[in-house]
């Protein structure tokens, strides 16, 4: 039997299937995570001893995360938000700084930031959890503006009960966050991208905007 694909989805259930169910998924776990890029050098899920992974998980009006690690230490709780992207057949090559021009590009027309841009995906991730931070799920009920660039202006949380289940879950893990986007750009691309993403302006209007927290894996 073969199988074969190509999509994100696809890809990051493979990767978490193959350590979910290999004889030592705690390791593996922390070797992935190991291998990220964050501005300051920092190193997350060093003191790793249980992990929950939620694939493909809903936020409603957040989107959709490629995948949620709600990370458990002896002493704290950590969530990375992971989304991924690979090449379409059509382009040439796929790299951080062509997806964070086309995000930039898209800041200056109203109501046409692209969703399905990495940093429009990985902002919506932040501000739920700014929002959650702040006033829990009640606040995400009552909805959190966004920039006149997105395109809805006012996100919500909704009602469907599953997402609710799985926001009250990753709730206690709100304080300690990551961001990490898994891209097929060169890992010398991802450690200098990052570096100078950091020092870049935060958008106009991109509340909870926190560079320092983003960071990328080849």
């Amino acid at each position: 039997m073969r199988i074969m694909g190509y999509s994100e989805r696809g890809a990051v259930n493979a990767l978490f299937y193959e350590i979910g169910y290999s004889n030592r998924p705690t390791e593996l776990l922390r070797e992935f995570l190991a291998l990220a890029r964050f501005p300051r050098g920092e190193s997350i899920g060093a003191g790793l001893t249980d992990a929950r992974v939620l694939i493909e998980q809903s936020l409603s009006d957040f989107g959709d995360a490629d995948a949620v690690l709600l990370l458990d230490s002896a002493k704290s709780k950590t969530a990375v938000f992971l989304e991924a992207k690979v090449k379409s057949s059509q382009a040439e090559r796929w790299t951080l700084q062509g997806e964070f021009e086309d995000f930039e590009h898209g800041q200056h027309t109203e109501r046409q930031l692209n969703s399905s841009n990495l940093f429009t995906q990985l902002y919506h991730r932040s501000r739920f959890v700014t929002g959650l931070r702040s006033g829990g799920v009640t606040a995400l009920e009552a909805g959190l503006e966004f920039p006149r660039c997105s395109t809805k202006g006012v996100r919500k949380i909704g009602s469907n009960p599953v997402v609710l289940n799985a926001v009250r879950v990753i709730e206690p893990y709100c304080e300690q966050v990551w961001y990490l986007a898994l891209v097929p750009d060169t890992t010398s691309n991802v450690g200098a991208f990052f570096q100078r993403f950091v020092t870049a302006p935060t958008p106009a209007g991109f509340v909870g905007w926190d560079a320092l927290r983003w960071g990328g894996l080849s």
